[in-house]
């Protein structure tokens, strides 16, 4: 399934929740950022294991592209993602494979931007550091 018909996925998902819940709504932005929320949560919870052999048939059929010295072993990288913290985990997840932007991830963790960028980065430097 493309991008397209997730995008439209989800869209129809956030509208029907909106359909039978519109009655019931007291404060539209506060219900719509919530049901955003968690119609992701959902599909991407759903499509986590398709996204990590997407990634990997990617990283397979660019190799003999790609310089040796560039290349990463993508299922090394990901058995060192599996050994960091939960919320490690989580920032590289939604930031890579959800393709969130940082203040979305932020505004989602409850923490300020700076602090998801600083634990972005030195979790790469951590994943990089083993795989070296």
């Amino acid at each position: 399934m493309g991008y397209i018909e997730d995008v439209d996925d989800l869209t129809n998902n956030v509208y029907l929740t909106f359909a039978e819940q519109y009655n019931n709504i007291d404060n539209l932005e506060n219900w719509l950022r919530k049901v955003l929320f968690l119609t992701f949560v959902k599909w991407y919870k759903r499509n986590r294991a398709k996204a990590t052999f997407q990634l990997d048939d990617n990283i397979s059929s660019n190799e003999s592209a790609e310089r040796s010295s560039d290349l990463i072993d993508a299922g090394m990288a990901i058995t060192h993602l599996k050994t960091l913290s939960d919320e490690k985990q989580k920032i590289v997840r939604l930031r890579i494979w959800g393709e969130l932007k940082f203040f979305e991830i932020a505004e989602e963790m409850k923490k300020s931007e700076v602090a998801v960028k600083k634990m972005f980065y030195r979790t790469l430097k951590e994943i990089k550091d083993k795989l070296e």
